[in-house]
């Protein structure tokens, strides 16, 4: 049977990338062309056939998205509404500077992909995610894609799912109310260095506090439930999830009093008898409530100062480098007993019983260690935004971060970054440009002859895809189950590859 051109992976991501590059435009064409090659590396058999065909199909998959890009930045951008695109993006050499671009990197990851000597195939794969990581953020900046903000923001809810990771993708435990431990990492930056109480304790020793804080909610939240199952266990996170941000916007007034003495004014009904502890004078405002506590310190490192708003480079190399020890500590926690531990737990509760692992040890040592790593998270996210409110605290949050677990691959760390990255960076990039292209659209074709204000009022909200985030997230994890239940990249993939098996 003759094989076919392209694989029915690399025709899904020619119809990806045309699509955002029809969304967006300009200098993305850049950072397409490289995932789109990365793909076709990836796909390609590990020999030197495969680095002929990665030669072909590298080609046709950066030419389709160059095609793409074009038509966004000649017809589409007169478009009323759209983003302007910079006319050094435009220029032919652009084009064909990109089709080569992608078509480097899929022979470069093929040909890295097809070397014998596995060292030099996970030290060059692992070089190559460093460089363009690394080039990423001044490539960013001199472009003027706007893309550091949302890419900053990914990388922290990452870091947030690598925890998840730990607690279901590893120990099997669904865990929906994950944002709880968040907000106890975020409160705590913000109670800690902030001049909510004049504390103004270093970044450095603050973050390190809050992870330990919410390690240790955790280990309070998992010790008297863990012996639960399943959808007890999942019920009894969801209510904690709800409760720890109510309990945050509910303690801007907090008056204490001696419990044995307002028995006796609840018996008496003589309120005097009470004997206040804390807040007497004047209640005690801890949280600011629905106000919510700013601004929060920012780190300071030597050379830099102070990090700040807007300049986005500091901040993203402290993120990455947290992302990739927190990844390193992880994958090593998983290949140690207790990972392992885990991983039998996971498959067979019973079966890991019978064969001497302590269960409910096991899961809670799970439980605290996915809490520390959300604290962590919280913390970088109060110093980044300066600003803490239980708003930010919703379920909706343990939703996304659930999904990027779903969509990388449970139980895979590659997968789980890759899931995390693609499923806030949709969030917060591109159904923004996409409301943008949309509202060009209609402006240019159906508004034209609609006269009443009030229905193109009502057009304009009933197509804002903004309102359809979370319908879209369930039904990215409807069409992974179905499609591919394992995620994008499977714990499975990773092991194999890690091993040196090859094939086509």
């Amino acid at each position: 049977m003759k094989q076919k051109l392209l694989s029915n992976a690399e025709v899904l991501a020619i119809i990806l990338m045309g699509l955002i590059a029809l969304i967006i435009g300009g200098w993305s064409v850049v950072v397409l062309v490289i995932l789109a090659g990365a793909l076709v590396g990836t796909s390609a058999p590990q020999n030197m056939a495969g680095m002929r065909r990665a030669v072909l199909v590298g080609a046709i998959v950066s030419g389709a998205v160059v095609l793409f890009t074009f038509a966004r930045n000649t017809f589409l951008a007169t478009l009323p509404k759209v983003d302007a695109i910079p006319a050094a993006s435009t220029s032919v050499l652009v084009y064909i500077g990109a089709i080569a671009l992608g078509t480097f990197t899929a022979v470069l990851i093929a040909f890295l992909r097809a070397q014998p000597n596995e060292n030099l195939r996970r030290y060059g794969l692992l070089a190559f995610v460093v460089i363009c990581a690394v080039a990423f953020p001044f490539f960013e900046r001199e472009s003027k894609l706007l893309w550091a903000n949302a890419v900053v923001v990914a990388l922290i809810f990452t870091v947030q799912a690598l925890g998840l990771n730990i607690v279901a993708g590893y120990a099997g435990l669904l865990d929906l109310g994950y944002v709880a431990f968040f907000a106890i990492g975020g409160y705590s930056v913000a109670l800690l260095a902030s001049p909510q109480f004049n504390l103004h304790v270093s970044f450095w020793l603050v973050i390190w506090v809050a992870a330990a804080v919410a390690a240790i909610s955790g280990f309070i939240l998992g010790a008297p439930t863990l012996r639960l199952r399943g959808d007890y266990l999942a019920i009894v996170t969801l209510g904690f999830g709800e409760i720890v941000p109510i309990v945050f916007k509910n303690l801007e007034r907090v008056q204490i009093y001696e419990p044995i003495t307002s028995f006796i004014a609840w018996l008496t009904s003589n309120p005097a008898v009470k004997v206040c502890l804390v807040g007497c004078e004047k209640a005690l405002n801890i949280t600011n409530g629905t106000q919510g506590i700013n601004p929060i310190d920012r780190p300071w490192f030597p050379g830099v100062g102070f990090f700040q708003t807007g300049q986005y480079i500091p901040w993203y190399f402290l993120i990455l480098s947290i992302l990739a020890i927190s990844a390193f500590f992880i994958s090593r926690l998983r290949e140690s007993r207790i990972g392992r531990a885990w991983v039998a737990m996971r498959e067979d509760e019973l079966a890991a019983s019978s064969m001497g692992i302590d269960i409910v040890r096991t899961k809670l040592t799970a439980f605290t260690l996915g809490a520390m790593f959300s604290g962590f998270a919280g913390a970088f996210y109060g110093s980044y935004v300066s600003f803490i409110s239980p708003d930010a605290f919703e379920f909706s949050v343990s939703v996304i971060v659930l999904s990027m677990v779903i969509l990388g691959g449970t139980g895979s760390i590659v997968g789980v970054i890759l899931g995390g990255l693609i499923i806030k960076i949709v969030d917060l990039l591109l159904l923004e440009k996409l409301q943008l292209f949309i509202g060009g659209v209609l402006e240019a074709t159906i508004f034209q002859g609609i006269q009443s204000q009030g229905l193109e009022n009502f057009l304009s909200s009933l197509l804002d895809v903004s309102q359809y985030k979370l319908l879209f997230f369930g039904l990215i994890l409807v069409v992974m189950m179905l499609v591919r239940p394992q995620g994008l990249v499977p714990e499975s993939m990773v092991k194999s590859k890690g091993k040196g098996v090859t094939g086509g």
